[in-house]
């Protein structure tokens, strides 16, 4: 592919001028109730009582507040009517970003806008905003008041420029993603200035907070050991936030792998964070912010990884692994028991981390019973075999209810989402699938294309999934079979052994335990 080139003046545009003058109306300016919100968000004497007052009065901005209210993301067992109370459950610092982007996308019809592409772009400011309250929270940061503004507006550039030109936006957008290097020169081209002097000034404009200013003035740096000043320690949550973000939404962009590891190796270790920590980080994050940003019109769609049409896979480990947690955390409809599909949703954002330690067999059995939904229970199960056994391939598939035929429903591993869309398996009677559910003990296959030779595997199916041997058992809910896990290590094709039969057959009974248990319960 020929490398993305950049066109334009090369001397300050107009665009940047109109930036610099007192009140420039070449760039969107704020009604005057989101400019009080802001400057009362600031105020320390503030409360949410006087912010309600100010969105009271404004009512497309008091719909979209009251409606992130009631979003699952805040898990509220009785409807938010007002204002004051929406403030209060929210926060300030997620009200301050919220009404600046909802501003942004209220304006895109005036400014002519990509709307699609300002979407994109506020959909990976959301997750960096959301990712970086999880950081902190994961981190034990105290002061965790600006974390969501500070690194969801830390876009506020590119959200600029798609806003006012489009046509810049997208030229420097074609090049981050195939020639990154080559971005700071072709801001100056562009622009006549970095795109972070131009967000820092507008966020000086709009009276956001010093601390993003300074933020978007001086790039942060990785730390050697965990700081101990805030602004420092904000410094690398910000930036931790927005490289991750862009990477989990562009995983094929280039250099985005390197990203990664860089990002793993120097952010990680000095905050003691471990990659089970940031993996739960990115799946509670990921959804957080696509529930938020339905109130605002923003689809789930603008949340899922890019990806070309002939599923280029994804080489790098945990790059792949990560997006296949965050497609997980996003389509409710693809995790098992559709029809409760709202309440897994809900609780999957705090499922606990995989085990890690020497003992995973105690901690997997110990977690799983504090989990009270069954998709909840057979997500955390299909993700400990994955992460915790070093299993290559995990996929759960369920029995499609009213139907002879199977489902796959959640995946790790490679080409998953190319298995997901081919295995729809029917159930005959005496196929390899119709025999496995009526298995009550786990068995070893020596092969799927062999047993797919009386019927029931798709070829599509087969073409990606090979022949090599794995594990599979039954699931049952209380006492009739409902679908069942597959394990092998396809990637490498490394042999079997009986640890790994003895760990796969333990996870699963303790999964069938727990599924009688839940099924008592109701």
């Amino acid at each position: 592919m020929k490398p993305a080139t950049f066109t334009g003046p090369t001397t300050p545009s107009s665009f940047l001028e109109s930036l610099l003058e007192e009140a420039p109306e070449t760039l969107p300016i704020l009604r005057q109730s989101c400019i009080q919100v802001l400057n009362l968000t600031q105020d320390k004497r503030s409360n949410a009582s006087d912010i309600g007052e100010i969105i009271m009065r404004d009512q497309a901005m008091m719909a979209n507040v009251i409606k992130i209210a009631n979003s699952p993301a805040y898990h509220t067992r009785t409807p938010v009517k007002t204002p004051t109370y929406a403030v209060a459950l929210i926060g300030f610092d997620v009200i301050r970003a919220m009404v600046v982007s909802a501003q942004l996308i209220e304006q895109a019809d005036t400014f002519g806008a990509n709307t699609a592409n300002l979407k994109h772009i506020l959909a990976r400011a959301l997750v960096a905003g959301t990712q970086a309250q999880e950081l902190g929270k994961a981190m034990k940061y105290g002061d965790a008041g600006s974390l969501f503004t500070n690194a969801m507006l830390y876009s506020l550039g590119d959200l600029i420029l798609a806003l006012c030109r489009s046509d810049a936006a997208e030229q420097l957008e074609a090049i981050r993603r195939e020639n990154p290097a080559n971005v700071p020169k072709a801001e100056l081209a562009l622009l006549g200035r970095p795109l972070p002097v131009i967000a820092a000034a507008m966020a000086k404009h709009w009276n956001l907070p010093d601390s993003l200013v300074q933020l978007l003035e001086k790039k942060p740096v990785w730390p050697q050991s965990r700081p101990e000043a805030d602004q420092q320690i904000m410094g690398s949550i910000v930036r931790a936030a927005n490289e991750l973000s862009y990477c989990l939404l562009n995983p094929l962009a280039a250099g985005q792998g390197e990203v990664l590891q860089s990002l793993i190796k120097e952010f990680l270790p000095p905050f003691g964070l471990s990659m089970i920590q940031l993996e739960h980080t990115v799946s509670k994050a990921f959804s957080q912010a696509s529930e938020i940003a339905s109130a605002i019109n923003i689809d789930r769609q603008h949340f899922l990884p890019a990806a070309d049409p002939e599923h280029t896979p994804i080489h790098n480990q945990h790059l792949h692994r990560l997006t296949q947690t965050i497609r997980q955390a996003l389509h409710p409809e693809g995790t098992p028991f559709a029809e409760s599909a709202e309440p897994a949703q809900q609780e999957s954002s705090s499922l606990p981390p995989s085990p890690t330690s020497d003992r995973p067999l105690l901690d997997f059995t110990i977690q799983s019973m504090k989990i009270s939904e069954p998709s909840s229970l057979l997500t955390f199960a299909t993700r400990t075999l994955y992460a915790s056994y070093g299993f290559e391939r995990v996929w759960l598939a369920l029995v499609v209810p009213g139907k002879d035929k199977l489902e796959a429903k959640i995946g790790y591993g490679p080409h998953a989402e190319t298995i997901q869309d081919v295995f729809h398996c029917s159930l005959t009677r005496g196929n390899f699938w119709d025999r496995l559910l009526h298995q009550f003990h786990p068995i070893q296959y020596a092969s799927l294309v062999k047993e797919g030779e009386v019927g029931g595997m798709p070829t599509d199916f087969l073409k990606y999934w090979g022949d090599q041997p794995g594990l599979a058992g039954t699931l049952y809910a209380p006492n009739r079979p409902i679908g069942f896990i597959l394990v092998d290590r396809g990637s490498t094709g490394h042999p079997l052994t009986d640890t790994d039969f003895a760990a796969f057959a333990l996870v699963l009974s303790q999964t069938n335990a727990n599924l009688a248990r839940l099924a008592n319960k109701h």
